[in-house]
């Protein structure tokens, strides 16, 4: 009796756990193999897939689970990358390999792959899911004699605005593929010449369409648009007389202007086909039909259409061995769900190791030399860094490291590096548009304007309207009798009802003016303050800069002016860009406030705890300044703060460093600091002096 190959399988994600463990869990239960050991470095992903489709074991490191003998066969399912560097280590390793599309990053790296299993003599085969298989079978059976004249594939997507995925190169070698190499199975090879079109909206290509010819003279035409408003997937296949459409809505032949229909399965037939084939020529030794070695063209036939080839098409006779680099390291990954495609800026043959499983190891680990962690990751405590004795560098997908204990991975002498750029060029961007509106007065106009008003006045309702009509009464009166001076006198000096109603008429003092030719005061200096300087100067705005800690060279070299903190409190705008310390708590209170000028713009997009909450709401009270105010004391803002009820202010809910496209561009940062740091480059690191600055 046959003993079924045991399985192991890396890649536990939503698309394997919907599109291939189903399928291999079925072929277990018809003892084609044995699911044995289920790896993902989201090790929860990994539990849970183990309890679902019956592994025996789970496990957060590819390299280890590969190395281990009691497997036969590995699924690798995840990006091309990973799918050339994993599946390189396994058929080294002796095992048999299946994986995922796209097969490798390139049609080279595709046939080292193949090449590794043919010196081993093992199998390897990609996934390119012939959603259509049984369609495609059946028709070409039909033209077996004569073979096709003409062809049409269809492969559009809408992936308009996102880059490519699983590490490909354009979104047509990521989804694209699925049409090339229907055609090329269909068509019995790659064509003898092309004529390719890449364009799209991006710097990355995301629109193609190419003509083909074969050495027969049939042709062929490929439409791939990324940037479509719709998924569709469609082919067409003609000989004289005779053609058949395939689709989702099932297979169409026509024959002189009779049609017939057959229905296809849902979803498509070709993920269990494909695991049964494979399973098929480990037990029997003979070439399936999705080798790598067969599925290889269409990714070199991508690549002509990716650099818009126009002649004829040749296979490379010799295919240079990839460099390798000359020292491999091992990365601790935590959260990585959160860090998506900055993986890939990790050279393939570095290893990544799941924090689950150092956490749940009795093990030290050696080889690991950094650990990247991802946005929200726990913190790395005394157990788990006893266990890596010779980590170097924590890269922190985040800005303030507070949370992470740096001075206990300080006094270890580990490196450490935070994604202080992303971060800065986000605030910068938000800060700029806070000067620009508040500088308009856009804020108190949106208020008047929903209010009913025109213009930045904000009509007072109620006691306030009541007060503010007899207050302009009484003006008019006063200065029939020549006593206006001397009641304005008391005005400002008054509280209560009277003063509630000058807080309406901030368009007295804070008249709409240009960003361009204004004084920007920006109090501490850092890369938050260096991004703004920039996108300020550059809207030709004078900069002048106050900090405790910047040197006054660096603020002179990024075209700005050091001064003292006076004189930045009274510029036309003053934006706070210092880090929360014990020093700095409460840094702007009464006695700098009064140095506000009346017109004056206040930004605080860094910690509400720099300024003085009563300080602040007494100054303000004066209605003579705009407040911009994305960060507070106490968070959230409580529904009934005064701050909310303040026509002169405009509240944002700390969202000036928040966004999804801003938290992977601190991702990728922060991975390509550790990369440079392990390659011996250097990377800018956070050291003990400028830890005593940050938040």
């Amino acid at each position: 009796m046959n003993v079924p190959p045991r399985a192991l399988v890396i890649g536990a994600s939503e698309t394997a756990q919907l599109l291939h463990l189903p399928v291999l869990a079925k072929l277990r239960d018809m003892h084609r193999l044995e699911l044995v050991e289920i790896c993902d470095l989201q090790l929860s992903k990994a539990v849970a897939a183990r309890h679902r489709f019956g592994f025996l074991r789970d496990s957060g490191d590819a390299a280890s689970a590969i190395a281990r003998a009691h497997t036969d066969v590995v699924y690798v399912f995840g990006g091309c990358r990973m799918h050339h560097a994993l599946g390189l280590a396994a058929l080294n390793a002796g095992k048999h390999l299946f994986v995922e599309k796209p097969i490798a990053p390139s049609y080279a790296e595709a046939i080292e792959l193949a090449n590794a299993a043919e010196a081993r003599h093992l199998i390897a085969v990609g996934g390119h899911n012939r959603r259509f298989l049984a369609a495609f079978e059946r028709i070409r059976a039909s033209a077996a004699s004569s073979g096709w004249t003409f062809a049409e594939a269809a492969f559009h997507k809408p992936e308009f605005g996102r880059p490519p995925l699983f590490g490909a190169a354009t979104w047509l070698s990521a989804n694209g593929i699925h049409a090339l190499d229907a055609l090329l199975f269909m068509m019995g090879g790659l064509p003898e010449w092309v004529s390719a079109q890449a364009t799209g909206t991006s710097a990355i290509p995301s629109i193609f369409s190419a003509t083909m010819r074969w050495p027969t003279g049939a042709q062929a035409v490929l439409l791939c648009n990324n940037e479509a408003g719709t998924r569709r997937e469609e082919y067409s296949f003609h000989v004289p007389g005779e053609s058949f459409r395939v689709s989702d809505g099932g297979l169409i032949i026509e024959r002189q202007g009779a049609q017939s229909f057959i229905d296809l399965p849902q979803g498509g037939d070709g993920f269990a086909a494909e695991h049964e084939a494979f399973l098929h020529s480990v037990a029997t030794a003979a070439s399936p039909r999705h080798a790598i070695s067969k599925l290889a063209p269409s990714l070199f036939l991508a690549e002509l259409i990716e650099a818009a080839h126009h002649g004829a098409v040749r296979l490379p006779t010799k295919i240079s061995p990839a460099r390798r680099p000359v020292r491999t390291h091992s990365v601790l990954v935590s959260n990585p769900a959160r860090l998506r495609g900055a993986l890939n800026a990790i050279p393939p043959d570095w290893r990544l190791v799941s924090i689950d499983e150092v956490q749940r190891s009795s093990e030290p680990y050696p080889d690991i030399t950094a650990a990247l962690l991802g946005q929200g990751a726990a913190p790395l405590d005394d157990h788990i860094l006893d266990k890596l004795p010779n980590l170097q560098i924590v890269a922190v997908a985040g800005l303030s490291l507070r949370r992470y204990g740096p001075d206990r991975l300080l006094d270890r002498g580990i490196t450490l590096v935070n994604a202080s750029h992303a971060y800065a060029d986000s605030v910068a961007e938000f800060v700029l548009g806070l000067a620009i509106l508040g500088r308009r007065q856009a804020f108190t106009s949106s208020t008047a304007m929903r209010l009913g008003g025109w213009g930045a006045y904000v009509p007072a309702r109620g006691v306030r309207a009541i007060a503010g009509r007899a207050a302009h009464h009484l003006r008019r009166v006063a200065r029939s009798l020549g006593l206006e001076p001397a009641l304005r006198r008391a005005w400002f000096r008054s509280s209560g009802l009277v003063r509630l109603s000058s807080a309406l008429s901030s368009r007295q003092h804070n008249p709409p003016a240009l960003l361009s030719g204004a004084v920007v005061g920006l109090i501490g200096w850092g890369a938050n303050a260096r991004e703004s300087t920039k996108r300020l100067i550059a809207a030709d705005a004078r900069v002048i800069v106050y900090s405790a800690h910047g040197s006054a060279e660096d603020i002179r070299a990024c075209k700005a002016e050091p001064t003292a903190l006076a004189s930045v409190l009274a510029a036309d705008i003053v934006s706070l860009h210092r880090g929360l310390t014990p020093a700095t708590r409460h840094c702007i209170g009464a006695a700098e406030l009064a140095l506000l000028r009346p017109g004056a713009v206040l930004i605080n997009a860094a910690r509400g705890e720099l300024i003085e909450p009563s300080a602040l709401i007494d100054r303000l009270k004066r209605g003579d300044i705009v407040a911009c105010l994305d960060t507070f004391e106490e968070e959230p803002l409580p529904p009934r703060h005064r701050l909310r009820r303040m026509p002169n202010v405009f509240l944002t809910p700390h969202i000036a460093g928040g966004s999804p496209d801003m938290h992977a561009a601190a991702a990728r940062e922060v991975t390509n600091k550790l990369v440079q740091h392990l390659q011996g480059a250097p990377a800018e690191k956070v050291t003990a002096a400028r830890l005593a600055t940050m938040t």
